[in-house]
């Protein structure tokens, strides 16, 4: 006999595992393409300010080096 599933545990169109159309895993935080001058303006501010550039890097996706440039 097949057993009922629940409409949470299964959306239409998905496969388990399946990677979405931009890549990523499931689940997984979108990675951004290009980045704003606003945005890098915020980044470089926070850096200025004293925050932990290990933190921020953690935060942002770029590498520690990449920050210190």
């Amino acid at each position: 006999m097949l057993k009922k599933s629940k409409i949470a545990e299964v959306l239409p169109g998905a496969v388990e595992g399946a990677r979405s159309a931009t890549g990523n895993a499931p689940g997984a935080a979108a990675e951004v393409k290009r980045w704003s001058a606003n945005r890098k303006k915020q980044v470089v501010l926070r850096l200025l300010r004293g925050e932990p550039v290990d933190a921020i890097s953690r935060e942002v996706s770029v590498p520690i080096y990449r920050l210190e440039e």
